[in-house]
């Protein structure tokens, strides 16, 4: 009998996770503020399209604290959804095909401040 074992998630955030004491903000667009972390995130993983698509998603919302979540499907074809603080599903994009190298990627909206989990508790 072969057991088949489950393929460990390559995640952004278990690279990205030595972000622990308040850096200089960042200004994107539309009033919101980017912190050190999802700047480096952005450019080093070429994923300025994601924080397009959230800022997109935003006139759906009405929730101070997002929790995002951009989840590989299989192959090049993801999923990003959105939940509140309770676990509710708020807005999700289905059949993004992209290239990214990583399976997941969280990050959080924090009234208009994008910010990796590890970020989070450091700015109000």
């Amino acid at each position: 009998m072969s057991i088949k074992r489950n393929k460990k998630r390559n995640s952004v955030n278990t690279l990205y996770d030595s972000y622990t004491s308040t850096e200089e903000l960042f200004d994107f667009k539309k009033g919101y503020k980017l912190t050190k972390g999802i700047v480096d995130v952005s450019s080093e993983e070429d994923c300025d399209w994601l924080l397009e698509l959230i800022l997109e998603e935003q006139s759906k919302l009405n929730c101070d604290v997002q929790n995002w979540h951009l989840k590989r499907i299989e192959g090049n074809l993801f999923m990003l959804y959105c939940t509140d603080q309770n676990g509710v599903v708020l807005t999700e994009v289905n059949d993004l095909s992209i290239r990214f190298y990583f399976d997941d990627l969280f990050l959080l909206v924090k009234n208009n401040l994008l910010c990796l989990p590890i970020e989070s508790k450091m700015y109000a």
